[in-house]
């Protein structure tokens, strides 16, 4: 499905945009496939995401994904004059009349400013990828702002991946990038599970 369905996402051609959905929604369900796969291990994890792959590999698979988006952010195809205005408004074909009037608000808006969006999005993107390395609530905040972001990818540019418009396959990317920030929200003081045999031990 990568490879037919979704041209790699765009990945080998330099065409790969966050706003567009890259790396594709099928990384995307492959990988929360693996992070949310049912555990037995008996070690706590910090957060869900953590539970089957431990939390070293869970915050490394969100480093690559999130630094990937950065980088993706800032190719030559997505700082490129009106590349980030023209992703916004080739979205309001078939939309319905108030999701059309806030693409054409929000191409509106970066237009002239491409640059300056691919940047900022990149850094976003970076400050994202960080959160997971750092103290709860600062990894909260970062949380948050995921969700915040794949929210806005996935209404302004993303278009609601086309349902709304009747040309839909699947959502797109944003909201498996919520599912996966959820998945790796800290789950606060966890304790190791008894060791077995301890229950019903004489005191």
């Amino acid at each position: 499905m990568w490879w037919f369905g979704e041209g790699l996402g765009g990945v080998l051609s330099g065409a790969a945009s966050p706003l567009n959905g890259a790396p594709g929604a099928v990384i995307l369900y492959a990988l929360l496939a693996v992070l949310l796969w049912p555990s037995d291990r008996g070690t706590p994890a910090p957060f869900t995401a953590a539970r089957a792959v431990g939390a070293n590999v869970a915050r490394a698979l969100w480093l690559v994904l999130w630094l990937s988006l950065a980088w993706f952010a800032l190719t030559p195809a997505n700082r490129a004059p009106q590349a980030v205005s023209d992703v916004i408004s080739d979205m309001e074909s078939g939309q319905p009349g108030w999701l059309a009037a806030i693409d054409r608000g929000a191409a509106s808006l970066v237009a002239g400013q491409d640059l300056a969006a691919s940047i900022a999005l990149a850094v976003a993107f970076a400050m994202i990828a960080a959160g997971v390395y750092l103290r709860p609530s600062a990894a909260k905040a970062a949380l948050v702002l995921a969700i915040v972001v794949a929210v806005v990818i996935w209404v302004v540019a993303e278009g609601f991946g086309m349902i709304l418009a009747g040309g839909a396959t699947d959502p797109n990317s944003g909201p498996l990038l919520v599912l996966l920030a959820l998945a790796y929200w800290p789950l606060g003081k966890v304790t190791a599970p008894a060791a077995a045999g301890s229950e019903g031990k004489a005191a």
